[in-house]
């Protein structure tokens, strides 16, 4: 008897269930992402953004300066993860930007940076956000006066849920390549969003 003849037991009757019939290892298997940010914002959000229908996503906010995040991100990456990013802000910083852009292309980590920080991502889920900020200082106040329940440790993602679609076109219309990291303000945020969001 062939694996796919059904099994009969008396009177002809089918004695298999469909169960039998699937093959092992046909599971998909959850996508797995590290995430590694600069602060306790930055974290807040991405672990808001775990769910049962997304990827497994592990977010962690290293005490450590800019570059040494990067390293970090370096020495935990593993097989066990598909992609390790870090969320960092340019703090409108060339000579800081080119170094973190070099230090994660040598150790093959994603880079997800916001000029001048990441609250212009946030800003981008409430409104158009265009004007060049002189310091994070001032898009963060920004951010306050669009969303006055915002606070640094105070950043749920429910709160930016609705706005999400709309910060994914506002930032990938400022810079379509997502590589314009010193443009000002800019972020790609919009691509990390877009490989840990479930798919519909």
């Amino acid at each position: 008897m062939s694996p796919r003849t059904p099994k009969k037991g008396k009177g002809g009757i089918r004695t298999d269930t469909d169960l039998e019939h699937k093959k092992k290892g046909t599971r998909k298997e959850r996508a797995s992402f590290l995430i590694l940010c600069e602060g306790k914002t930055e974290k807040d959000y991405f672990v808001g953004m775990r769910s049962r229908q997304g990827p497994h996503i592990d977010v962690d906010a290293p005490k450590v300066d800019h570059l040494s995040i990067i390293r970090e991100a370096v020495a935990r990456r593993s097989d066990e993860y598909d992609a390790v990013w870090c969320v960092l802000d340019t703090e409108l910083d060339e000579g800081l930007t080119s170094a973190l852009i070099s230090e994660a292309k040598r150790g093959s980590i994603d880079l997800c940076l916001s000029t001048p920080c990441f609250e212009v991502w946030l800003i981008m889920h409430h409104t158009d956000c265009t004007r060049s900020f002189l310091s994070a200082n001032e898009a963060k106040r920004r951010l306050r006066s669009v969303a006055p329940g915002w606070s640094e440790g105070n950043t749920r993602f429910s709160d930016f849920l609705h706005g999400l679609d709309a910060a994914c076109l506002r930032a990938r219309q400022l810079d379509p390549t997502g590589e314009d990291f010193l443009r000002n303000p800019s972020t790609n945020a919009w691509q990390l969003v877009l490989a840990i969001r479930p798919k519909a």
